[in-house]
């Protein structure tokens, strides 16, 4: 299939574009930077003096409209920001778009996102790019092909020009692609080539941007993982979906391309039936097993598309707490242990049964969030259902204000970790030889008992979290 490439933008507005480049690179560093050192990411204040920043985000704050209008009234504002303070407290990030920020929210580190949006705007410009039902594997295959050409190129340095002349705030860092080897807003992956050119062009205009790489919304297989499979025998993806290759019922399904999504040894994600799918049914061992090499492979081939990296995925997370372990562990693998690691857990309770009262569910995300600490994760993000009323975002804020209280032990040195099925156990120390205990027991129906070194046991009840705070351990 042949497509017609958009044309160049004008000289004019490319010399505006080095232009800008010009004076973001002759630029003063900022007095906020961030960075990354082995395996966390590093803040630096307005003193110059770093620390190591554990992340605690909100995609959304249940309870509190963004809205691009001002307040009404002083009345209206200050009522605004006492809500928006309240129910952001114990979070130091908060995804906001531009357009919406308001100044009572300059003192946390805003996420912008809008990557997706500028990804697929270019394509809706192309001609001849095939509409309907399987319009994204056309519309990935051509980017694939097209992301070095200096249309491209010059299209995503003027939005990275745009995006920088109307920055949220001083305290910046900068979201890809959601679930970008998912596709993000389409049904196929977007190729890991156009993801770190996207990164590649941003840090040339914003030399200090750091940026977070949400990679999945689910590890039981994607797009990106049979186009791999597919090319160990095949130079090049054929021009029309190779429907005859996956299960022909997926063909009556709105969404036909679901049927490409399989694990890296081929097992489908999802089992078709008239016209609806839903996932496969695996057992806990197997779905380990596939989840924690498909992240794997995900996670080595984006590599390249930024600083830090994480998936979100609360119902597996949900219906198995000891995933939240087994992924930190896979993308590891993946990226090496020199990347940071942010995991995405469920704040507002889009992935809670109606028979779970909001209280057990927390006690759940509580057992994620510490296992995925455990592993090694050094951060946490919160997406939250806007449909949903706040009732479990309001009982989330007193597990986040604990674990604030927590985290000068939960940036100290790993001196052991020790994994064993659903036992998790972490050993904090620091330089004055005090050591503290974390652990977690993601069995949803066993109390364990966990011996501690120096002989000391523990029993935890299923999805119990252990946190020794008083140095008892020498």
């Amino acid at each position: 299939m042949r497509f017609t490439r958009i044309t160049a933008l004008s000289k004019v507005g490319f010399l505006i574009l080095l232009s800008a480049y010009a004076a973001a690179a002759a630029s003063p560093q900022k007095a906020f930077r961030m960075s990354v050192k082995k395996g966390w990411v590093i803040q630096r204040d307005e003193n110059q003096k770093e620390s190591r920043f554990f992340a605690i985000g909100n995609w959304h704050v249940p309870g509190y409209t963004f809205t691009n209008k001002p307040e009404a009234d002083q009345e209206s504002k200050l009522k605004n920001e006492q809500n928006f303070r309240e129910r952001t407290a114990p979070v130091n990030m908060v995804f906001v778009s531009r357009g919406q920020q308001k100044e009572y929210m300059a003192e946390k580190i805003h996420v912008m996102n809008p990557f997706s949006a500028v990804l697929h705007n270019y394509l809706d410009r192309i001609p001849g790019l095939p509409a309907g039902n399987d319009k994204d594997y056309y519309r990935s295959q051509y980017i694939k092909s097209a992301y070095r050409e200096p249309e491209f190129i010059q299209y995503l340095d003027s939005q990275m020009v745009g995006l920088l002349a109307n920055r949220t705030n001083d305290k910046l860092i900068y979201s890809h692609i959601d679930e970008i080897s998912l596709g993000g807003v389409s049904k196929w992956a977007v190729p890991p080539s156009v993801g770190a050119i996207i990164t590649q062009r941003l840090k040339r205009h914003d030399r200090d941007a750091l940026v977070f790489v949400d990679l999945l919304g689910h590890a039981r297989g994607s797009t990106y993982l049979f186009e791999k499979r597919y090319l160990q025998s095949h130079k090049a993806l054929p021009g029309e979906p190779p429907y005859g290759l996956i299960d022909q019922e997926a063909l009556k399904c709105k969404l036909p391309l679901l049927g490409f999504s399989q694990a890296y040894e081929g097992t489908p994600v999802y089992d078709f039936k008239d016209g609806n799918y839903s996932y496969k049914n695996h057992s806990p061992e197997f779905l380990k097993t596939i989840w924690a090499e498909n992240i794997r492979i995900i996670a080595k081939d984006y590599r390249k598309c930024g600083d830090v990296f994480g998936i979100n995925a609360f119902r597996d997370f949900f219906a198995n707490p000891e995933l939240a372990g087994i992924t930190v562990d896979a993308l590891r693998d993946g990226l090496g242990d020199k990347v940071p690691l942010w995991i995405y857990f469920d704040g507002n309770g889009y992935a809670r049964p109606a028979s779970v009262t909001p209280d057990a569910y927390l006690k759940s995300v509580e057992c994620q969030i510490y296992t995925a600490i455990v592993h090694g994760a050094t951060g946490i993000l919160f997406w939250n259902d806007w449909a949903k009323t706040p009732e479990v975002y309001e009982k989330l804020l007193p597990i986040l204000e604990k674990l604030n209280r927590r985290l000068d032990v939960v940036k100290m040195d790993t001196y052991q970790t020790i994994v064993d099925g659903h036992t998790h156990l972490l050993i904090k120390g620091n330089r004055r030889g005090e050591k503290h205990v974390i652990a977690t027991n993601t069995s949803k129906t066993d109390t364990l008992q966990i011996r501690l070194p120096g002989g000391q046991t523990l029993s935890l009840a299923p999805l119990e979290v252990y946190f020794d705070s008083s140095s008892s351990i020498r």
